[in-house]
């Protein structure tokens, strides 16, 4: 069976919902017959189709610049590409502002099964403007519409859909690698970085709901202590909430910053020599940055949103009340003081046996098995 997945933008992944597309293609086993064909932004060091795997080629597609233009030129040459030349026997769509150009398929490939997955709410983002929210809510609705079966990384997603629409939708987690490697690239020691001896905060794009400014809040209520690692990029769509933080980062005593997205073996090494990893995000999905810290090993202290105790476990003692910074200062002080306890080794033993990603990767394969039936059949 050929199998379009659409909707991420870059391999190596940089972004959360690139890196679940990323790991699930991993994660498939090599020698069931299937071939994978995975959409990426063309960029100069990946100008043409190439083969990652045995069972994976990748294609890079043309787009645009522009704030809103590259993501739909993407989209919509990703789709065409898909429906006119690739011509699969099931498309994976991963994002629901693909929804619109998710009918491009439908209308070139009627028969074509599409499975959509959800990663979040980009209209719940601070990021987006009036018309710009509009639009995702629209896209949400073609997205639904659109395809034949759906999953979501949030399980409030489950019943949010099933209230408007009869498209049958599964709540998959997010996964991680349980043991991950640990690379040594040498950024640490270009920064001054002692393991053990910093606390971390990371994100890709610095907008609002990512909950810096209540972490820099909280640094500002305790007396001086450990180096405050600030790591993401700035240029986000809310360019003055962006242009300020990253102001007000410069001007925060100990803190080392790096304004820039990393490759993963970057991150991971950092994130590695965290004393503890900060993540006081006020709306995720199910994010990936929060598994990729447990699965490190290091402690974290994160907000208490549903998304959040979706990993944790709501009795996690490192919770604190959402967007509260005064909280956030009182559990941070007393972590430094008290240290990790016997919680940290018990949340890494749950998140590699709840989220696992080969198990994860073979209930999307049970799905695309039951999407096209006759065409996984007909597979050798």
């Amino acid at each position: 069976m050929k199998i379009a997945v659409l909707g991420s933008k870059s391999l190596p992944a940089f972004a959360g919902a690139d890196r679940v597309a990323e790991n699930i293609l991993h994660h498939l086993p090599a020698d069931d017959g299937h071939r994978y064909h995975l959409y990426v932004i063309r960029t100069a060091a990946q100008p043409r189709a190439f083969a990652a795997a045995p069972n994976l080629r990748v294609i890079p597609i043309p787009a645009l610049s522009g704030k809103h233009s590259r993501a739909t030129s993407f989209f919509l040459l990703s789709a065409l590409h898909c429906a006119l030349v690739l011509r699969p026997d099931l498309a994976h769509v991963h994002d629901s502002a693909f929804g619109p150009f998710a009918w491009i398929l439908r209308l070139f490939r009627p028969r074509l099964p599409l499975l959509g997955t959800f990663h979040g709410n980009p209209y719940d983002r601070a990021k987006w403007g009036r018309f710009a929210k509009g639009f995702l809510r629209f896209s949400e609705s073609a997205f639904v519409r659109a395809c034949n079966a759906l999953t979501t990384v949030a399980r409030a997603k489950v019943a949010d859909v099933q209230a408007r629409s009869k498209t049958p939708i599964e709540f998959i987690p997010n996964g991680v690698e349980p043991h991950p490697t640990i690379p040594q690239t040498g950024l640490a020691a270009q920064h001054g970085l002692v393991p053990g001896s910093y606390l971390m905060f990371a994100a890709g794009r610095m907008d609002p709901t990512k909950g810096l400014h209540h972490l820099l809040d909280a640094v500002d209520r305790l007396p001086p202590g450990l180096p405050l690692l600030v790591v993401g990029g700035f240029e986000g769509h809310n360019q003055d909430y962006s242009e300020k933080l990253l102001a007000r980062c410069r001007a925060t005593p100990h803190l080392v910053l790096i304004p820039k997205l990393l490759t993963q073996p970057e991150l991971f090494e950092l994130v590695a020599g965290a004393k503890l990893f900060v993540f006081p995000s006020e709306i995720e999905a199910m994010s990936m940055m929060l598994l990729e810290v447990i699965s490190c090993g290091v402690p974290v202290l994160a907000s208490d949103i549903a998304e959040n105790t979706e990993v944790t476990g709501e009795s996690y003692p490192w919770l604190f009340r959402n967007a509260d910074p005064a909280q956030l200062a009182e559990k941070l002080s007393r972590f430094l003081q008290q240290g990790p306890g016997p919680e940290l080794a018990a949340l890494r033993e749950r998140c590699a046996r709840d989220f696992n990603w080969t198990a994860i990767a073979l209930r999307y394969l049970a799905l695309y098995r039951r999407l096209a039936p006759a065409r996984a059949q007909a597979q050798p």
